[in-house]
Formats: C-alpha cells, structure tokens, sequence
C-alpha cells in the first residue's frame, strides 16, 4: 500500500508530472534525428537510465536529482540498503525498460502519432513536410525547456545541483574570508570548560520521526513523546530542516559541525583519507572537555558515516561489525544501557550518539520481538513508530531508575523528514523537526528561537549540557532566514566544507596500486593472526577450539582470542558477553560462572574455552603464539598462561603496557588508543621501552602514512583490524594493497597456498 500511494502522491504533484513527460517527449524527438542503429541503442540507453533515476528521486526524496540523491548513489550504500526496497528496484527496472524500448522505437512512435492525422488530408500533408516536421520539434523542444527552467523545474533544479557541486580548491582561511567568517574558531584554537558537574550527554538521533508523529492524530503511537512534550522537566523545541541536512548522513555532520553536508563530487569519500579537521565540531568539543565519545548504529558504512566519524574524532564507533546479527533498534538500546553502565561505573564523562532505524522509508524495519509489547498498527511502519516509542520510554526509565538521569542531558531529534509518501501526515499541521530535552530551555541561548534550522542543533546542544566554550558555528554568521542564507551559498559552503579537511596525497586504498611483494606476503605466516580464533563453517568471532584446530590446520601460527572473565574470576574466550549471549541463545543475564559458559556451545556447534582448554591447545601446539584482545591485566593473565614467550597481548593503557613488558612476556602490543595518547615522538619512545608490536584500524592507515612509515624504518610491526568492514576491503585487498605500509592483519580467513 505505501509503494501505490507513493506513485499516487507523486502523480498528484502536477508541475513534477509535467516536467518529467516533457522530458520524455524532448528525448523521444533528439532521438528521432538519430539513424545508427548501435548509437541509438547507447543514447536510448542513456536517456533511459536518466529518466529512471530522475522518477527514482522523486519517488524517494520529492525532489528531482539532487545532491541528497547523489550522495546515496554508490555502490556500497545500493547493496547495504538494497533489502529494504526489493518492490522499488523491481519497479525502477520495468520503467527502464518500458523507457528504453519506447526511446528506441521513436520514429515509429512519431510516425504513429502524425498517422492519427490522416483524416484530416491536407493538415496531414502539410505534417509529413520534412521542414515542417523539423520546425514543430525544435519549437516544442524550445518550449519544453523554458517550462523546466522555470523555478522548481527540472532544469532549474539542475543547475542548484550543478551550484552543489561546484568546489573552488582555495584554501580554508580564504574560503572563511568568502563568507565572512574571518573569526571563525578551528580545532586548535578551542578553548573549553565543561561545568564542575560535567554532565554526560547522550543525543539520540531518530530515523525520519519528523513531528507530525508527536500531533494529536498519531496520539495513540507516540504516548511517551507526547508526555515528554508536556512535561515540565523536558523541552520542546521546534526545528526546520535545512537543504543540505535531509538525510541521514547529513543530518549528523550537521549537528556534529553546524554546517549543512555539500562536498561536490567528492560526496563523503572526501573523509576517506581526512586525517585533521579544520572545521570544529562538538565531538572536538567534548575530547577537548574530556569525554569519552561513541557513536552506536545499525550499520556506520552507510554514506560514508564511518569515515566521517573518524575525520570528526569519535573515539569508538559501535555497529554491525561489533554486534553482527543484533542491529536493530532494541538491539541498540540493549548496548547503550550497557555503554552507559560501563562509562558511570569507572566514573568517566562520556558522549553518547545514537541513530536508530526502525522508522527507516518506506515502510520500516520490522522487529518481531516488539510483538506482546507493542499493539498492532495498521501498516509495518506505524507499529515500528510505536515500538521507537517504547523503546524510548524504557531507556529513559532505565536512565531514571539508576538514578543516571540528573547528571545526563538528553536530546532526541528526528534526523530528517521521512522521505516518500507524505499523506500520512495530512491534518498534523506544517512538517517539520524538534528536539526534545530535559536540559533547561533557559540554558539555550540559540539566536531566535522562533527560526532554528538543523545547523543550530550544535548551539542546542552545547548550551543544553553547560559547556562553556569559544567555538562559533555557522548560525552565528547569519542574519535573515538560514535556509536562504544556504541556498545562497552552496557553492562557497561546499568549498568550505572540502577546504575544511587536510588529507593524504596518496590514497592507497583509494587508488590502489598493487605491492610487488606480493607473492611472498602471503605466504609468510608471521603476518597473519587469526581473528577470534578465525572463521569457521562462515561464523567469526566463535573463539572456539574447532576454529583453532581449523585454521591451524589452514597455516595459521598467531591466534586472536577475546578474554573475558567469569564471575567465579576464570578467564574465558569470548568477544563480549553480549555476543555470547546471541551465539548461545542465552536466557539470562551475564557474565555467567565458569561452569554456566563451558555449558553452552557456540551457536550450538562449537566448544567454549576457559583457561585450562587454552592452556591445553597451546601446550598440544608448541608453535603457536597466543595474541589477547579485551582483557588488560597482562601480569594476572600470563601467570596463568602455559608459555610467557608464546604470549603477545594487545594492552589498552600504558600503565598495562609497561606491566606486560615487566612481565617478560613476548610481546605487549601498543593499541590504537594508547599510541594516539602519546606525547612527543611516539616511535622514539617504543623505542625506548623496547616495543616490537602496534595494532591499530585498517580504516586509519590513509591519515597515519609517515607515522607508520617510521615505525616500519625502525622495525615496529604494525598489525590492522578492521578487515572486512567493507565487502570491497577484504584480507586479499589489504595484502595487494596495504601491506607495503604495515606489517600484518587480523585475518578471519587466508588461504597461504592460493
């Protein structure tokens, strides 16, 4: 029902209607002056595909091809969000076809079309002229394209695209100068201080839950909300969104930065190799203040919001690739009760960003364990709109409950309009955005609060949480109406934004260029650890002792094993307790004893390990190395280890780094967070301490090039994770291409003898 009064809507939108069939039209007659065949098929093709997409971005975002349309149209975001469109691709590719085939066919559709004439004699006579033929086409193609340069017409619209796109490569401070923004404050100039009470602060970004959902009409879906509107501990601010925020993607960088998100052609892959940011963000912000910062969603490949995250200096991304199987929504939740809990506990101020996607166009994305919980709505998309409600009114309770509430400022905001059909919400009023929050309206010093736009959400949210700060965000430049201000200056806001970003030279995984050591990289067992004990029968992540045996047997010599403790205090193999629980379908709580964990096989097929099993293997496998993650107590651990000088650990703070080289154990790897945390020449003091081995992100190896270019001179290993975030960036592609700058991978799989 939603896929017909999408189409319906659209076809209601009479001026959109008549720019696209006037499209067709000037197609069909271009075509007609076109006589080989071969180059008819390619441009028919071409004029095909055109329009299809141009219908497409209607369909989707009610606009003709816009930067919005272009920033998803890419490989990885087609085949990451493909699953939630399976009527509208079949639907795109029989209008492909019914296009191409009536593009190609032209002249017999011109010919048809005067033959209706043949009545009417001498009017037909005069329509087969060849001179008459050529001036009604030029006419009507003359015509055509003055109604689509029209304002909102798709030519019109064309050329603020093309304004979009367009990137003068001048330098930052001269594109701040453009747009008066002379004072602007970067990064390196912050000056922050949080209040004594260094509240934390979690923002929870909301799949297209736009306000029409909180009107009276949707009462019955969104009880919770609307008692958080009424409530005289939160606030309720209304907001409009801006053009260049209306997706996803977009609406972070924009609340993250206060800019809207126009990069020209670059889309986001412009972060793909950003190593430092010239434009500040609130995430600078809160490491300046001393919060720990986490993004958590279903899946942070989408439009390249992972790599923006790390340009923008988010300590920890959490999704699909922590959480495998457990994304949606409720999912989440479960792990941000869980970051929260870990964050109060060790006393540390943190940031926590989160984006759901239930509410996701065109028609939700179904989670059948919120059946019993949740009544049943009238389509997929209404009861998942309730279910975010409910979802929402348990976390906070859980925040309440714990009494973690009154040191938190909360803000929940819709990250766009819900994109496609919109006659769901005829009779709730204007569309639109809000924030809700339990910071004081007061402490809110936005300009005009009666016109805020999605750029003011940085102000919103700084100011809400009390941190005082000499960082001044776009909305601060602009007098008059923001979204004009925006539509005005796309071209100088793009340039901005791509100035804005220092990156590397060379992109070895943008433009790859196969290592000529190929052959003898991949033989050379040193350089592989087997990820998590490595994949077996297509699972990872089983730190099981058949996934050893497995890939001992495939060639591998270093293991991975996640080490977690029991509540008896015996050390286990396993990634997180939240992902053992999924494997073994588990009931209850965890961590769970010793004897509890050893009771349940992984995914049913694989046997756990505790720290006798480990012992075990090792000792039956004399020449295999023993490298930990997660656990960092490496004085405790190797005293329990069957081999010290077969034990390397990946350690997380320096304290525990030098105690596992006091604790002669083959090697304590230097992880990411500990090596960006040192001071001064990092590779003089490995050096100094006798450090052999790094371990840092695949995804940071574009903005470390000289860093690890030193560490290789002076023989420090560096070894990647992060392998197969991506479906392009697999074992293979690192070794082709990325092993020249490091030394070794974290492999789920290798086949040394291919």
């Amino acid at each position: 029902m939603e896929h017909l009064n999408n189409i319906a809507n659209i076809l209601g939108k009479s001026f959109l209607v008549i720019n696209i069939l006037l499209l067709v039209l000037v197609f069909v007659l271009l075509l007609t002056y076109i006589k080989k065949r071969v180059f008819r098929i390619f441009v028919a093709a071409f004029f095909s595909l055109f329009v299809a997409l141009q219908v497409a971005s209607l369909y989707f975002i009610r606009t003709y091809i816009s930067y919005n349309f272009l920033v998803h149209f890419n490989k990885r975001d087609i085949f990451g969000m493909i699953g939630l469109f399976t009527v509208e691709v079949l639907l795109f590719l029989l209008l492909l076809i019914f296009l191409f085939l009536g593009l190609y066919h032209s002249k017999t559709i011109i010919k048809t079309f005067v033959n209706l004439f043949k009545p009417l004699g001498k009017l037909y006579k005069m329509m087969l002229r060849k001179s008459v033929v050529n001036w009604a086409k030029v006419g009507f193609i003359v015509v055509a394209c003055f109604v689509m340069c029209l304002q909102n017409g798709l030519l019109s619209d064309g050329y603020l695209l093309i304004k979009s796109l367009k990137v003068d490569y001048k330098g930052f401070e001269e594109q701040l100068v453009k747009l008066g923004m002379e004072n602007y404050i970067s990064p390196d100039q912050l000056k922050v201080s949080a209040s004594e009470s260094k509240k934390n602060i979690i923002i929870i970004s909301l799949e297209s839950y736009e306000k029409g959902y909180l009107s009276d009409k949707y009462s019955h879906l969104t009880p919770f909300l609307r008692s958080l509107k009424a409530s005289k501990d939160w606030s309720y601010i209304d907001i409009k969104p801006n053009d260049g925020s209306q997706w996803t993607s977009g609406s972070l960088y924009t609340y993250l930065t206060g800019f809207p998100a126009y990069f020209g052609t670059y889309h986001n892959q412009i972060f793909q190799t950003s190593y430092k940011s010239s434009i500040t963000g609130i995430s600078h912000i809160f490491k300046k203040a001393g919060y720990n910062t986490f993004h958590l969603s279903s899946n942070a490949s989408i439009s390249g919001t992972e790599d923006m995250l790390y340009a923008l200096e988010i300590d920890k991304i959490i999704d699909k690739t922590q959480l495998k199987d457990s994304i949606q929504d409720k999912d989440l939740f479960n792990t941000a009760k869980n970051i929260i809990s870990e964050n109060v506990k060790s006393n540390q101020p943190f940031a926590l960003l989160m984006a759901t996607i239930s509410t996701h166009f065109p028609n939700g994305v179904y989670d059948k364990r919120m059946e019993g919980l949740v009544d049943q709505q009238s389509s997929d998309l209404e009861f998942m709109v309730a279910s975010i409600d409910y979802m929402l009114r348990d976390f906070v309770s859980f925040l309440d409950d714990n009494d973690y509430l009154n040191n938190t400022s909360v803000y929940i905001f819709p990250d766009h309009l819900k994109m496609g059909d919109d006659s769901l919400f005829s009779d709730t009023g204007e569309r639109g955005l809000y924030v809700l929050t339990n910071a004081y309206k007061d402490n809110i010093n936005a300009k005009d609060c009666n016109n805020l736009y999605q750029i003011d959400l940085p102000n919103i949210i700084l100011d809400g949480a009390k941190i005082k700060h000499n960082a001044k965000f776009l909305s601060h430049y602009i007098d008059g109406d923001k979204n004009e201000y925006i539509k005005n200056h796309i071209s100088e806001l793009t340039s901005l934004n791509v100035s804005g970003f220092s990156r590397v030279k060379k992109q070895p995984y943008i433009i790859p260029k196969k290592t000529v050591h190929y052959n003898s990289y991949k033989e050379d067992k040193n350089r592989f650890i087997a990820h998590a004990g490595g994949m077996i029968d297509k699972y990872i992540y089983t730190n099981s002792l058949e996934a050893l045996n497995l890939n001992y047997e495939k060639g591998f010599r270093l293991f991975e094993l996640d080490i977690q403790k029991t509540t008896d205090g015996v050390f286990v193999a396993a990634h997180s307790w939240d992902d053992w629980i999924s494997m073994v379908n588990y009931s209850k709580e965890a961590p769970v004893t010793r004897k509890e964990f050893l009771n349940h096989k992984i995914h049913g097929l694989f046997t756990p390990l505790d720290m006798d099993a480990i012992n075990k293997w090792f000792k039956g496998h004399p020449d295999a190395i023993l490298v930990t993650d997660k656990i960092n107590e490496p004085k405790l651990f190797s005293e329990q280890f069957v081999d010290k000088s077969r034990l390397m650990m990946e350690l997380f703070t320096w304290d525990a780094v030098l105690e596992g080289i006091n604790t002669n154990i083959k090697s304590a790897i230097v992880s990411q967070g500990v090596l960006n945390s040192l001071k001064g020449n990092k590779v003089k003091t490995l050096l100094k301490h006798n450090i052999t081995d790094v371990a840092i992100s695949r995804n940071s190896i574009a903005s470390k090039m000289e860093l690890l270019k030193s560490l290789k001179e002076n023989g420090i290993k560096v070894y990647v994770y992060n392998v197969n975030d991506r479906i392009d960036r697999d074992e293979d592609y690192v070794v082709k291409y990325e092993m020249d700058f490091i030394y070794g991978l974290y492999a789920d799989k290798w086949n040394f003898n291919k």
